[in-house]
């Protein structure tokens, strides 16, 4: 398995580093109390592993469900923005990831508001696919959230693949 928890001879695996029409998301969330400060965050890479972009974002106080959603969230907004066509999600989230799919229903009104906005973000990409990923491989993501946690509610901050930081109200 390559770093990011996806097999090898998976079709996105081998495209190239640089096409802009395929991104990994690794997303994830947290809250300091749940419900309290939270954050959420994601890493997007290229089908090689490498990292395009890390973000994070303040969510202000949330459960750590909704915060997981809001990572998720925040990865597709940006592949979108950035012209992504395919993307493929992981997060260690099984909740988030069974009801993306379907599988799961949404008993909470939040909940399933979050999975609305996921599965409309969802139709704008030619290709998605998701997958439950162990914690082990979330890591790089994990950490992007905890460092959510410590920002003000809607401050977003992008670090690219050439260090380059911004940060957006």
């Amino acid at each position: 398995m390559s770093h990011t928890g996806y097999q090898k001879n998976r079709s996105h695996e081998v495209m190239e580093s640089n096409d802009k029409g395929h991104c990994i998301i690794e997303y994830d969330g947290a809250a300091k109390g749940n419900p309290g400060p939270a954050g959420a965050g994601a890493v997007l890479r290229c089908g090689d592993g490498s990292v395009i972009t890390r973000l994070h974002e303040g969510l202000g106080h949330a459960t750590n469900n909704e915060a997981e959603y809001r990572g998720l969230l925040l990865g597709m907004k940006h592949t979108h923005k950035e012209g992504y066509k395919q993307i493929s999600v992981q997060g260690d989230s099984k909740l988030v990831d069974m009801q993306v799919k379907g599988q799961w229903k949404t008993k909470n009104e939040n909940m399933a508001r979050l999975c609305r906005e996921v599965q409309g973000y969802k139709d704008k990409f030619q290709s998605f696919d998701s997958i439950h990923a162990k914690r082990d491989y979330n890591h790089d993501a994990d950490a992007q959230a905890n460092l959510g946690v410590k920002l003000r509610k809607g401050e977003v901050v992008v670090w690219d693949e050439t260090n380059k930081v911004t940060r957006k109200n």
